[in-house]
């Protein structure tokens, strides 16, 4: 018997209404993204395949998704075969970690090429989405969306507050879930001058806190046995700011 590609249930983050979100984002935008950057696809059947869905629904648009976990990579690639077959030709997975893959990817791209709408999910280290941001600010225009999940987790707590403190971006925290789903839109191509200093001194408190200096300074592994000695629930509060 044949199974309708639409009705494959496959697994992913986000819950129902920030799958909802997500969606609308791109259907209903001013103008049909042409172009969406997914850092984090994890099993593809959040994020990864809602956008692409929506892509195929407005007719137009690509999307690239990077993963760094080979195992995972390779598991949504099957996942997505099976569960949006007929928007494969709107997808291209890149894999590796993010802060490598996004410079190669544009220079490949050119000078001129621009993202339209990016969702950031990837690593719990709050530093990757302020590096994936600036990465790729100067390639979104006014009125390119940028997208954030795990936003009231250790995941976006720098993101958040740096992105809202900036005038030239219009912010909304959707507290949906546990984790939070954070929207952005850029309204001018630049920041004013204050709202750029309060931006940067924010985040250098924010990277200035005992945790995050012990975590940058000490080696991943001395990180990953601390953590294990302690108990789940502050092990938690520690490392993915739940």
């Amino acid at each position: 018997m044949n199974t309708d590609a639409s009705s494959v249930e496959i697994s992913g983050q986000l819950n129902s209404e920030e799958r909802r979100i997500i969606t609308a984002a791109v259907l209903e935008a001013e103008q049909k993204p042409k172009v969406i950057l997914e850092v984090g696809t994890w099993l593809g059947g959040g994020s990864t395949l809602h956008l692409l869905r929506a892509l195929e629904q407005n007719g137009v648009g690509h999307l690239w998704g990077i993963e760094a976990d080979r195992s995972i990579y390779d598991e949504m690639l099957k996942n997505i075969r099976t569960a949006a077959p007929e928007a494969l030709h709107r997808f291209t997975p890149l894999f590796g970690f993010s802060q490598r893959i996004i410079p190669q990817w544009l220079a490949k791209q050119g000078p001129q090429f621009k993202i339209d709408f990016a969702f950031l999910d990837g690593g719990n280290n709050p530093s990757e989405q302020i590096l994936e941001f600036g990465l790729i600010d100067p390639r979104l225009p006014v009125g390119g969306i940028l997208m954030a999940h795990d936003a009231k987790l250790r995941k976006g707590k720098w993101l958040v507050p740096y992105l809202s403190r900036l005038d030239n971006w219009e912010s909304q925290l959707h507290d949906v879930s546990a984790e939070g789903l954070f929207s952005a839109k850029k309204i001018a191509p630049h920041p004013s001058a204050s709202s750029f200093r309060s931006a940067r001194l924010h985040l250098l408190r924010m990277r200035f806190q005992p945790a995050e200096v012990a975590a940058a300074l000490l080696p991943a592994k001395v990180c990953k046995f601390v953590l294990g000695l302690m108990p789940e629930k502050l092990r938690r509060h520690v490392g993915e700011g739940r």
